[in-house]
């Protein structure tokens, strides 16, 4: 086992002697002009450099922005071929690059970067060479073009280099297998391992620990697959976010995974946790509009991930410190990861970039360390469990032993228990019986001192009410005697009622008369009004006649004094009789003006007396018809008044014989009297023997009260002990 530790540090040995001694392959630098032109044409591959002078000038290496352009574009230079690399095989090293790439060498594609057609597909962290034949150099000097396709605002170019055959081949072998086929292989264990943890929460929910590892695992995994994935699932953009989100997440989940690992406080870490989540994935998501503002920001988002590496780093040795178990072996797969990381660091501080980046590395270890360090334990805590079931089955058999002589005792008991129960059970039976029994010769007697009480009460009111109706009797025969003489006063006034009546009932039939012979007097007097309304209608039709004629005539006499002027001296005759004519005729027509006033006024006044003589008729009218109904309802008081005339000698009669019966029920009820004062009495002996047998039985139901306690308390213990015994046997035989 002590061997085994020494198998991680040695594949880290293996691992840096490999990344340095392959790094010291020969590399030239490219540093030559290069010109940029946005737009998608094929063709251009096969422009000379020395025809793409209106194209643009761009510095690289550098960052080149496609922000409102053409996510296509084409880079062109012509690269001076080192002397010391001539007459060998020689390589164009393009480096790590966020776009799908083709280089063409002398108008020939030689080396594809990702994928540009029919679907963009981009790695980000593979190395890309592309073959220089030596039929391409001319001069010492060879063409390159550039077809690129972005997949973000941006696109950062690193150094180009001219390398050797050595270079390209521990590229292709050695650089390929760490940045793409280890990194795959580390995608996929996380992700098993990930599985497994979470298998192991969902099976125990008390495994916290596992859930924060399982989340650990997988969002590693996921980090490890996007830098060894050459395929583009979702926008470029997005598909590196996430990754670098899942880096960031992972390495929270770690730090928690070993708080509760160790048994410390977690929850204040774990909420700290969740605010820098938040910030990180705020501004992750902010600056997929600008891949550089993304860069920067997975930049400083490595500042919480190292801090928390930080944290473990300390946590962990506190746990050495403390003497917690497997804290060592932790401690030392951190140390590892540190080393890794701290690789990295080393060249990003002197601004190379290394032969493979071995960050992944780190996690891995470290992730892998806690997968070794849980199995390990679950492995000794098995083998702990073996010892304690041995243990157990040991102290198993001694307790059967004693479970067998427990079970004879047991069955002994539960005799016993069962006979004690049926005697208590017979014995509460009978007590039960007597108890009832009691209560029912109880409830009797209550009954009976309840019903000789009424009856006494009952008695008690029948004497007292026998007295009053005596008296009442005596009052009533008196009254009785004055009812009669009230009775015949009644009679004789309504004898003189029933004579006013009737003289008013002649009096309303006369008046029904009168009114009749007034209605039919005003209808005459309504009749000749309209006769004088409809002449004075034709008077004031004549009187139109005679104006419409004296109009006329005014006129023939004004045509007559035309005509006379016209005939001169020997009209002036006829002059004379036409005005004549003419003042006759406004005379007649004054005179008929005034007729047709005062006609109008008498036809108005002859309107309006014939209208009040209409109202009149109409109440006439209605004072006949009351006067009918007045009669009618007279006569018919009439009859009721004789009618009550036959009734009050009848009632006069009966009082009469009421007063003699009265006489009668008197003597009787003072009979009734004295039978019911000899009635009372005897219910109060009656009462006195209920009191007796009452307090008879209320000593019966104490004395049976006593015995039912004490039965009960019987039927308790036999209870208790049946349960003892039960429970006895149910232990034994489990």
């Amino acid at each position: 086992m002590k061997n085994k530790k020494f198998i991680p540090i040695c594949f880290l040995m293996l691992v840096f002697s490999t990344c340095f001694l392959f790094a010291k392959s020969q590399m030239q630098p490219v540093s030559s002009e290069w010109k940029i032109k946005f737009g998608d044409d094929k063709s251009w591959a096969f422009l000379p450099f020395s025809n793409v002078s209106s194209w643009e000038n761009v510095e690289l290496p550098g960052a080149i922005s496609v922000a409102g352009k053409s996510e296509f574009f084409w880079l062109k230079t012509k690269i001076e071929i080192p002397q010391s690399l001539q007459n060998q095989l020689i390589y164009l090293e393009l480096g790590l690059c966020p776009a799908a790439l083709e280089v063409y060498v002398d108008d020939i594609r030689m080396a594809t970067h990702g994928t540009i057609e029919p679907k963009v597909n981009i790695s980000h962290v593979s190395n890309t060479l592309a073959h220089i034949p030596a039929s391409a150099i001319k001069n010492g000097y060879v063409e390159i073009s550039i077809r690129c396709r972005a997949g973000a605002s941006h696109v950062t170019f690193g150094q180009f280099y001219i390398v050797d055959n050595e270079r390209y081949y521990n590229t292709f072998l050695y650089q390929s297998f760490l940045n793409t086929t280890v990194y795959n292989m580390m995608a996929a264990i996380c992700f098993v391992l990930g599985l497994y943890f979470l298998f192991q929460f969902i099976t125990n929910k008390q495994e916290k620990a596992s859930c924060s590892f399982s989340i650990t695992l997988f969002t590693i995994s996921v980090y490890f697959f996007d830098i060894a994935t050459k395929k583009t699932f979702i926008p470029f953009i997005w598909q590196l976010t996430i990754s670098r989100l899942c880096l960031t997440f992972s390495v929270g989940s770690l730090v928690i995974f070993i708080k509760q690992f160790f048994k410390q406080p977690y929850k204040k870490l774990r909420r700290i946790a969740i605010v820098v989540f938040i910030f990180v994935t705020s501004a992750f998501f902010y600056s997929t509009q600008n891949s550089l503002l993304n860069e920067t920001v997975f930049t400083i988002s490595l500042l919480p991930i190292f801090v928390g590496l930080i944290y473990l780093y300390i946590v962990v040795i506190k746990a050495v410190f403390a003497r917690q178990k497997n804290a060592r072996k932790i401690l030392l797969g951190i140390t590892i990861g540190l080393i890794f990381g701290i690789h990295d660091v080393v060249y990003q501080v002197q601004g190379a970039v290394p032969f493979a980046w071995l960050q992944g590395f780190s996690f891995f270890f470290i992730d892998i360390t806690m997968f070794f360090v849980v199995a390990v334990e679950n492995i000794q805590n098995k083998k702990r469990i073996d010892d304690f079931i041995t243990t157990t089955s040991m102290q198993k058999d001694k307790l059967n032993e004693v479970l067998e002589a427990a079970s004879k005792l047991s069955a002994e008991t539960m005799e016993i228990s069962a006979a004690l129960d049926s005697s208590v059970l017979k014995v509460a039976e009978s007590v039960d019986l007597s108890i009832k029994e009691a209560k029912k010769i109880g409830n009797f007697i209550e009954k009976q001192n309840d019903a000789v009480k009424n009856t006494s009460t009952a008695l008690g009111y029948l004497v007292e009410s026998v007295r009053t109706v005596n008296e009442e009797v005596s009052n009533e025969t008196a009254v009785m005697s004055e009812t009669v003489k009230e009775t015949q006063s009644m009679i004789d006034g309504v004898n003189q009622v029933t004579d006013v009546i009737s003289s008013a009932a002649e009096f309303s039939s006369s008046l029904g008369v009168l009114t009749k012979e007034s209605t039919d007097d005003v209808a005459h007097l309504v009749e000749a009004m309209e006769s004088i309304k409809n002449s004075s209608g034709e008077i004031l039709g004549v009187v139109e006649i005679v104006t419409d004629f004296a109009q006329r005539t005014n006129m023939l006499a004004m045509n007559a004094s035309i005509e006379a002027a016209h005939a001169g001296a020997s009209g002036k005759g006829f002059a004379v009789i036409a005005h004549e004519i003419k003042t006759l005729a406004g005379a007649s027509s004054s005179q008929a003006d005034k007729i047709k006033d005062i006609v109008t006024v008498i036809d108005s006044n002859i309107g309006r007396s014939f209208d009040l003589s209409l109202r009149v008729k109409e109440v006439l009218g209605k004072v006949s018809q009351e006067a009918v109904d007045s009669s009618r309802k007279i006569n018919e008081s009439v009859q009721n008044m004789q009618a009550q005339q036959q009734a009050g000698k009848r009632i006069s009669e009966a009082t009469a014989i009421m007063s003699a019966s009265a006489r009668k029920v008197k003597e009787e009820t003072n009979q009734q009297y004295g039978f019911s004062n000899q009635a009372s009495s005897n219910m109060n002996e009656l009462t006195e023997v209920a009191k007796s047998a009452r307090e008879a039985v209320i000593d019966i139901n104490n004395r049976n009260n006593v015995l039912s306690e004490q039965t009960d308390a019987l039927k308790k213990l036999a209870r208790r002990a049946k349960d003892a015994s039960e429970g006895l046997n149910e232990l034994i035989t489990k």
